[in-house]
């Protein structure tokens, strides 16, 4: 039976006790009644396998708010990621948004000869170590600008935010020049068998070049780097962590000191680093470091946070554009004039939802957090 699976098991999924509070706050369930969390589990518990006629479970956020809302941390999300796996194997094809260019682009990476040249837009003031067996794992953001470029989308400025306030700390790093994406979108979608191909090439190429420990400021490749791939390979060979988690003990030491900018703003708390990995406060401390700067909070924050209404490149419909709306709503209605963010991808879905909708949907400004801190720095 399907439900004997391990995996299945380990996500406590026969613990729901079908009270509900899952679906109470679902963002997708609230524009969407045919998507019922509790009901998803019904539909797929006790089966010889997923249940192929039900396509709600292609429309979750994997938002991790139904896990922060369940009292006995019923792994929902989890849950579906195996529901995926099962389906995709079996054939299933999902509604892949942007044309599938995001699949076909980490599908590329995973090739065996591959040979990248994606160090092309490193600014010469970085200062890189030949030496360091400390490497900055960049992500997805060189493709990202290129794909999304009629957006006026630019992720790699966060990169290049970080890598400066690394250098600003005297941390010395290397960046690999044949980097492949993490894999972690291709997990999520149920494409297991393609994120072992390239999470177990960026492996490889941790192991030859020695590399001790991985600095991001990606929350998808961290998660991806410090959960799933010990999870799904067995093993990590280096130290994964967040880029805020080095810079704040160094704030708090007066170590680094960063400057002025006068500008009021509020954060968007990415469901992957917030609500999956507990990272809320070092990036709000990371602003309140930034002097002159007034931070607000917006009404969902921390746990309570709205998603930035899509997931992992697939069925971006009507419903995920309400959420879109609403949570720029929120953020126009702190009364700031930029919402900042963690994220490369909240910030390429909302920058979406500004240019595709009519005039009445808030034209808050959005930007990266390191980019915008390291903007203090000139």
């Amino acid at each position: 039976m399907f439900d004997d699976n391990q995996e299945v098991k380990d996500t406590r999924i026969h613990l729901c006790l079908d009270c509900g509070k899952c679906t109470v706050v679902c963002p997708v369930a609230r524009y969407d009644p045919q998507f019922n969390p509790r009901l998803i589990v019904q539909r797929n518990v006790g089966q010889n396998g997923t249940n192929l006629q039900d396509e709600t479970i292609w429309s979750c956020l994997n938002c991790y708010m139904c896990l922060e809302r369940c009292n006995y941390r019923v792994e929902f999300p989890e849950f579906i990621r195996i529901l995926r796996t099962d389906a995709f194997g079996k054939g299933v094809q999902m509604q892949c948004s942007h044309g599938g260019a995001l699949q076909t682009l980490t599908h590329l990476m995973a090739g065996e000869n591959l040979h990248q040249k994606r160090l092309g837009w490193l600014p010469p003031d970085i200062e890189l170590s030949k030496q360091s067996d400390t490497i900055f794992f960049v992500g997805c953001a060189p493709y990202f600008d290129i794909l999304f470029s009629e957006m006026e989308v630019n992720t790699l400025e966060g990169v290049e935010g970080a890598l400066r306030l690394l250098n600003r700390a005297h941390i010395p790093f290397a960046l690999l020049s044949n980097e492949r994406c993490c894999g972690r979108d291709l997990l999520l979608q149920g494409d297991k068998k393609g994120f072992m191909v390239v999470a177990q090439a960026n492996m490889d190429e941790f192991t030859r070049l020695g590399v001790k420990k991985i600095i991001t400021s990606c929350p998808e490749c961290y998660y991806s780097l410090k959960v799933d791939y010990p999870r799904m390979l067995g093993r990590m060979v280096a130290e994964v962590v967040y880029w805020t988690e080095i810079m704040t003990p160094l704030l708090q030491a007066g170590e680094l000191c960063l400057g002025r900018l006068r500008k009021k703003v509020t954060y968007q708390d990415p469901c992957t680093l917030g609500r999956g990995l507990r990272i809320f406060d070092t990036p709000r401390q990371m602003l309140c470091a930034v002097d002159g700067l007034e931070f607000v909070e917006m009404e969902q924050c921390r746990e309570k946070a709205l998603c930035c209404g899509a997931s992992s490149w697939v069925h971006c419909g009507a419903t995920h554009r309400k959420i879109q709306d609403e949570r720029l709503a929120q953020a126009e209605a702190t009364g700031a004039k930029m919402m900042v963010t963690s994220c490369p991808k909240c910030q390429i879905h909302l920058k979406c939802a500004q240019q595709s909708r009519n005039d009445k949907t808030p034209k808050i400004d959005i930007q990266d957090l390191a980019s915008l801190v390291a903007r203090s720095l000139d």
